[in-house]
């Protein structure tokens, strides 16, 4: 009698234990995911992972290798938008603080102050995908001569990511660019 239980209790267990692994191991999955990918954070979202065009993508890498803007130059606000998320997923933290305006009176913080920001600060792959859920779908609504924001929809209303125009016509995000 005794045996019969210790074996149910047995099986019992070894199943919990294998759909707490099998959980752990999907959450692993979306930790892992690149920029590229789709991820399904709860059993209702589907969150579609920034994708960059090929012109993107050659600016993002050729900015990252000096961090000089003219790679930018041409680039639609939208497109420096994603480059600064991508750079947030890459964890290169110098490419995005690089992506910030230098427009005087618009920089709110140093490189320095910015490097001393701890990660946990800087939001988790899923608060940010869902932060930035369809902004590339967004539209650019431009405020001034040198002043825009992107709307964009996050399937729970709109957000706006603020954009200066340097002094030599390139988009830089905003410090604190979500409204």
């Amino acid at each position: 009698m005794i045996n019969k239980y210790f074996c149910i209790v047995v099986v019992v267990g070894t199943i919990l234990l294998s759909a707490c692994s099998a959980e752990k191991t999907e959450q692993k999955v979306i930790e892992d995911k690149t920029v590229e990918d789709k991820v399904i954070v709860d059993d209702t979202t589907e969150l579609n992972l920034i994708e960059l065009s090929s012109k993107e993508e050659e600016g993002y890498s050729n900015f990252q290798k000096d961090l000089n803007l003219k790679h930018l130059s041409g680039l639609e606000p939208i497109s420096i938008a994603k480059l600064y998320i991508k750079a947030g997923f890459d964890k290169k933290y110098d490419v995005q603080y690089a992506l910030y305006t230098d427009r005087e009176g618009y920089v709110q913080w140093s490189k320095e102050e910015d490097e001393k920001i701890p990660e946990s600060d800087r939001g988790s792959d899923v608060q940010n995908i869902k932060q930035f859920n369809n902004i590339d779908k967004g539209a650019f609504v431009q405020t001034s001569d040198y002043e825009g924001y992107i709307e964009y929809d996050l399937g729970e209303g709109t957000n706006g990511f603020q954009m200066i125009k340097n002094e030599d016509g390139v988009w830089q995000v905003a410090f604190m660019p979500i409204q």
